[in-house]
């Protein structure tokens, strides 16, 4: 009850802050009309962009990559600068494409935005939704020359909009941005760099499994619980992956679930042909990836990872309830199968993940 009202007080102030937040921010000191030509950035001036990924997402930040990788490309001399936090900053740890990787903690906001002023970015593009009051405060510090934005047009703050069409895959949007830095027709696959430690490392790790043939990586785990493979389901899943005796099945998910994982493993036996190992980090994670014959999936993160290593997988998602999700964030790969649960959500509560049907899943 407590918590119910909690949420209800926080949801009639958010409109309010929001309000009061953007009469304080959304503004900007300086102008940079010489660096916009015909309603895009004029590239020719342009030394150096900063991307805002301050969400955490893994997801999100793989697909970024091929941003970095297209702007490179056609502009090898501009500098690429990326705001990020928690475990997305992995993805982008040696990624070639980027110069400076800058952290963003909550709370230490206007100092990293000062220091970044330091930098004087020509370009500042960010990928926000809805700007909470930090990030308005946050953008407007980092004093970039041109600042873009999604669906901004009506925004003090921001030079330049793009826009998300939410019947195409994420991709489309991205496409957008770089058609805004005079980019067109480019490369849409992902970057994933792991480090020649993590290689080496995880190369060892195959090899103490007995170079195995066909593994099957099973990713039973989502953020949510709701987005999560039960007990039965993983069970079933284990065991079809099983009935091919060339297969090995590894799972790959939270330290946290070892217990039930370990609980799992031993009634599925076969002990020789089932294993959990222990991965430190997501890039430890990426690289296992790179070693499947196959990837089971609720995850869109895993899915992501398994498309820029271009694995066959399964993608299991929920039926989407007119937000397009499976479209928008869905694998977008020709090797990737998507299956949808039956579930649908009924009075708030979410919908269930696991009311597929085991057979959809082809190895």
């Amino acid at each position: 009850m407590i918590r119910k009202l909690n949420r209800i007080i926080q949801d009639f102030l958010r409109p309010i802050r929001l309000e009061i937040g953007r009469k304080i921010w959304d503004k900007k000191t300086e102008t940079h009309e010489e660096l916009i030509k015909n309603n895009k950035v004029d590239m020719s001036r342009v030394k150096s962009i900063l991307f805002l990924r301050y969400d955490g997402k893994i997801g999100d930040m793989v697909i970024n990559t091929l941003m970095f990788r297209e702007i490179q490309k056609r502009y090898p001399d501009v500098k690429i600068g990326v705001v990020a936090r928690g475990a997305a900053m992995d993805i982008i740890k040696f990624n070639p494409y980027i110069n400076t990787i800058y952290i963003y903690e909550k709370g230490c906001e206007e100092k990293t935005a000062r220091k970044i002023a330091e930098k004087n970015y020509d370009v500042l593009v960010d990928f926000s939704e809805m700007l909470r009051v930090n990030q308005m405060k946050f953008i407007n510090l980092c004093k970039a020359k041109i600042n873009i934005g999604l669906n901004k047009e009506k925004w003090n703050l921001f030079d330049l909009s793009y826009q998300k069409n939410y019947n195409k895959h994420i991709t489309d949007m991205y496409k957008n941005v770089l058609n805004l830095l005079e980019i067109e027709n480019p490369n849409l696959s992902y970057d994933l760099y792991t480090g020649e430690f993590v290689k080496e490392d995880i190369k060892r790790r195959i090899r103490e499994l007995g170079n195995p043939e066909n593994i099957v990586i099973l990713n039973p785990y989502a953020a949510s619980k709701h987005r999560s493979f039960n007990r039965e389901k993983i069970l079933q899943i284990g065991k079809k992956v099983l009935e091919n005796p060339k297969n090995t099945l590894i799972f790959i998910g939270e330290m946290s679930k070892k217990n039930e994982i370990d609980e799992i493993m031993d009634i599925l036996g076969e002990r020789e042909r089932v294993k959990y190992p222990t991965l430190s980090n997501i890039l430890e994670v990426a690289e296992f990836l790179s070693y499947a014959k196959y990837i089971i999936t609720p995850d869109t993160s895993i899915v992501h990872i398994g498309v820029a290593q271009k694995i066959p997988m399964t993608a299991v998602y929920r039926l989407d309830t007119g937000d397009n999700n499976s479209v928008v964030w869905g694998p977008n790969f020709k090797l990737a199968k998507q299956i949808f649960s039956s579930d649908i959500a009924v009075s708030g509560e979410e919908a269930d993940i696991n009311k597929f049907k085991i057979d959809e899943i082809v190895i």
